[in-house]
């Protein structure tokens, strides 16, 4: 994620909001990997909702989507294949 300045925010000044989506996505994620290993939720959901103008593409809009779903190991990025959960004695 790029922190690129904008007219409305100078480049010196914190982008809070940022943050603050950041970290709640970071909860969401253990939320959601909590959920599933104690199967208090189902493995396929799915969020999407657009923002309604985009800086980037005249006259368009930002698509924005939350989907989980099952999918064998193999097909997963090497990188994700370490366990994030440990269990602590």
């Amino acid at each position: 994620m790029s922190d690129t300045p904008s007219p409305e925010r100078p480049p010196t000044e914190p982008n809070y909001r940022r943050e603050r989506i950041e970290r709640l996505l970071h909860e969401l994620r253990y939320e959601v990997e909590r959920g599933m290993l104690e199967r208090e939720i189902d493995e396929e959901m799915g969020f999407r909702f657009y923002v309604p103008i985009s800086n980037k593409v005249p006259d368009g809009v930002v698509f924005c989507e939350f989907r989980t779903r099952p999918v064998p190991r193999y097909a997963m990025h090497p990188d994700d294949l370490q366990p994030r959960l440990r269990v602590v004695k």
